[in-house]
């Protein structure tokens, strides 16, 4: 097993290659269409870091994202009727969820999972008594979407109700055939559902609403807003008492029929506004208390690309949407091949860029767009004099994204000084060994495990390797080698790359290297720093049974 690259405390950009780490995890018997990781809603400082903080007790006295105590816990939904926790401290499932069947009796497939954040707060607090296990994954409530159905496990009552003794060691049962919550009448969606979000837990000790929100988008072009989303299995929702207000979105007009495909909830700065994203080729930005219409509108137009792309014939439907982690920023993964940057202003969006192939982006549509928000080390902050206002609002890791197209490629981008500010930190100097050039990983093929048994649920975790960027000759602006198609197919494992050097006081967004993955992804979802297991990772969930783990190194 290979392990990270160790960080030098002198923080530079030298003109070595970076080594990623790849480990595959094993379990579901057919592809995996979504993912969710604990630490998505999560706040980034505990409540007594975050007071420090804010206080500035003294020069450089700023708590980073290394001593947050946040769970390692992975979440996946598959076509073939379950959905997965993972404890990715035993690189392992802990849970498979049984979803029920449809009402023709077939297997459906989750499209949606989603953490409760509220039961994961007391892990960021660093609280052990919140749960006895001290830090398991039994202490979190999981809820998962399939058809027009949303339904909710609560895995602490199932862990003590479900104690059975193995070899004299009391566990839980690993399988969870039946869910707690069943929300579908709550939610009344007429069509399947495409994504689940909850809103971010309110981190500011003087606001006294408790208020939580979850969405389901669907395909009938509506937004299906819940309140009051029960977190634990009590003597109330065991009789099914559940009451909650419900609003209805209408992101599309009823004449188009199209769908909404993403809807997701902005961080910090207020928890009821959102943004959602359909085939109506629209973006619209709603406070979700005021549903009857949106509060701006944008309609995405064809990219201007080069005429050797294919994706001139591809409508720029909005398949994902990410904010950045100060919520200031919104990214769309757009079906012509393209990636657009909005800042929000008051109720307003406002269209920063638009990366295209033409601009070293994706040659196929963008499935799906992400802000890690991987925090940043102390060493960092210390060497770059990074603001704690810039640290603690989430604005000095602005300037990173990731995307995933239809193409295989994984573009890791610099958004650049003139798209986001001042504020942020440039990205090549957040990853260890980033070369001087613009770079491509070579993945090599994994070495295979045994399946996870469905039942005994054993360890599925695959050996790392490590992979090396490594630079090349790429195609030129305008040119292609193959087709019209801008990068290479699947079956190549590294693309071509120019020696472009890159130019670190250059501020245009641009890509600081791409992971050749080589499958058509579904979802994509990120690890911070402070996970002890698989820190600064990237969970891609592709048309494979399995889930590809890259564990990117950060200085």
């Amino acid at each position: 097993m290979t392990t990270t690259p160790s960080v030098e405390n002198n923080v530079t950009c030298n003109s070595t290659t970076p080594k990623v780490q790849k480990q595959t995890l094993r379990g579901h018997r057919k592809p995996v269409l979504c993912l969710a990781h604990s630490s998505e809603r999560l706040s980034r400082y505990p409540p007594a870091k975050r007071n420090d903080v804010q206080a500035e007790i003294r020069p450089g006295h700023v708590h980073n994202s290394e001593t947050c105590h946040n769970p390692t816990l992975l979440l996946s939904g598959s076509e073939d009727g379950t959905a997965r926790l993972w404890d990715l401290r035993m690189k392992r499932a802990s849970y498979c969820m049984m979803i029920p069947r449809d009402d023709g009796g077939g297997v459906p497939e989750v499209t949606s999972v989603a953490f409760h954040p509220c039961a994961l707060q007391g892990y960021e607090d660093g609280d052990k008594s919140a749960d006895p296990l001290f830090g398991s994954s039994q202490n979190c409530t999981v809820y998962v979407s399939t058809n027009r159905k949303v339904y909710g496990y609560d895995l602490r009552y199932h862990s003590s109700s479900s104690v059975e003794s193995v070899n004299l060691k009391f566990t839980a049962n690993p399988i969870v055939k039946s869910p707690h919550f069943d929300l579908s009448s709550l939610f009344e969606c007429t069509d399947e559902i495409n994504q689940l979000s909850f809103s971010f837990p309110r981190i500011n000790a003087m606001q006294s609403s408790n208020k939580l929100f979850l969405s389901a988008a669907d395909d009938s072009g509506e937004v299906h807003i819940l309140e009051c989303v029960p977190e634990r299995y009590t003597e109330t929702t065991k009789s099914n008492k559940i009451q909650s207000n419900t609003r209805i979105l209408h992101h599309a007009d009823p004449e188009t029929y199209a769908i909404t495909s993403c809807a997701v909830f902005r961080p910090r700065n207020n928890d009821t506004i959102m943004a959602s994203g359909g085939t109506d080729c629209m973006i619209k930005l709603w406070d979700v208390t005021r549903p009857k219409k949106p509060s701006y509108s944008v309609h995405i137009k064809p990219g201007t690309q080069s005429e050797n792309t294919t994706q001139l014939c591809n409508p720029p439907y909005i398949h994902s949407l990410s904010w950045s982690p100060s919520g200031r920023l919104l990214a769309a993964g757009v079906g012509d091949g393209s990636c657009i940057v909005f800042r929000g202003e008051g109720k307003r969006l406002v269209e920063l860029g638009r990366m295209g192939s033409d601009a070293g982006g994706h040659g196929s549509a963008v499935a799906a767009v992400c802000f890690p928000g991987f925090g940043l080390k102390k060493s960092l902050i210390d060497h770059l004099n990074v603001p704690s206002k810039s640290v603690l609002n989430g604005e000095a890791e602005d300037r990173l994204m990731i995307s995933a197209g239809n193409d295989g490629y994984l573009l890791v981008w610099d958004l650049g000084r003139d798209m986001v500010g001042d504020g942020a930190v440039d990205p090549a100097m957040i990853f260890s060994g980033l070369s001087s050039t613009l770079s491509a990983i070579n993945i090599d093929e994994s070495k295979k495990c045994p399946d996870l048994d469905t039942i005994a649920l054993e360890n599925s975790a695959n050996e790392m390797e490590s992979l090396k960027i490594s630079t090349q000759n790429r195609t030129k602006k305008g040119k292609s080698s193959k087709g019209k198609n801008s990068r290479k197919s699947h079956s190549t494992p590294i693309c071509d790359i120019d020696d472009i050097p890159v130019d670190f006081a250059t501020s245009s967004p641009k890509v600081l290297f791409q992971i050749a993955h080589g499958q058509k992804p579904n979802w994509i979802t990120c690890s911070r720093l402070s996970d002890k297991s698989f820190p600064s990772s990237l969970f891609v969930a592709d048309t494979t049974c399995d889930i590809s783990v890259y564990s990117l190194p950060i200085t």
